[in-house]
């Protein structure tokens, strides 16, 4: 059995972008299960339920977990693994000696998750987590740019983060739709406008930046350059 298991952002902005229709034929096609963890659906379901503005994503989401596209999962040793990962990556960069909280419990759940499952990839859309498991000297240098602060790192720490983490892919919400149009699932919105495929897919790209998908304007153009239209 495959899995891919998704954090709360790529679910967050598939539903604000009126797309989240979109994983029933992904998951066909992925032939797979789509999982979220207990946290995320507090995140993505319960908390929203209580708050007039996100009640109806919450409303869209419940509906993909009772139609078993999404499948919840928890056990304790995702709960252990979590905890872990989650100390482990609020303690890895320090200024003046004081630890960075820069992770969150949900994204550590998510994580968790896609290692006890051996999942294929997780689906997250949160930049400073994925550059943890990609690219952590690329994030301290981000950190001192934006803080202008020297930044230190708790080697010990990363490396045993790193040792967690290796081999575990990150895929984002970006891919979702490119996946889509690919796969002919953004069919339905063709309209009779110039240049009217590449400009769907420049629509739906921006439109996963713009709710929260780490993704560059010049990766963008790069995907529009190597799309066929």
């Amino acid at each position: 059995m495959r899995f891919l298991v998704f954090d709360s952002g790529p679910i967050i902005s598939l539903t604000t972008n009126n797309l989240l229709w979109l994983l029933e034929p992904l998951k066909r096609k992925f032939d797979g299960e789509f999982f979220i963890t207990e946290g995320v659906r507090r995140e993505l379901i319960d908390r929203p339920l209580s708050i007039k503005k996100f009640k109806f994503e919450a409303f869209q989401v419940q509906q993909q977990v009772e139609s078993k596209i999404l499948t919840v999962t928890g056990t304790d040793e995702i709960k252990r693994k979590s905890q872990e990962l989650l100390d482990l990556a609020n303690n890895i960069f320090l200024i003046n000696n004081v630890p960075m909280r820069i992770a969150h419990l949900g994204e550590m759940e998510s994580i968790a998750a896609a290692l006890v499952w051996r999942a294929e990839a997780i689906v997250m859309d949160e930049r400073t987590t994925r550059m943890l498991i990609e690219n952590p000297s690329g994030l301290e240098q981000l950190f001192e740019q934006r803080l202008h602060e020297d930044v230190k790192v708790n080697q010990q720490n990363l490396d045993r983060f790193k040792q967690m983490t290796d081999g575990l892919r990150i895929i984002r919400s970006v891919e979702l739709v490119v996946a889509a149009y690919e796969l002919g699932l953004l069919e339905k919105y063709a309209v009779h406008l110039p240049n009217a495929k590449r400009e769907l897919l420049d629509s739906v790209l921006w439109g996963v930046k713009l709710h929260g998908c780490a993704v560059s304007g010049q990766e963008i153009r790069d995907i529009l350059k190597l799309a066929k239209f």
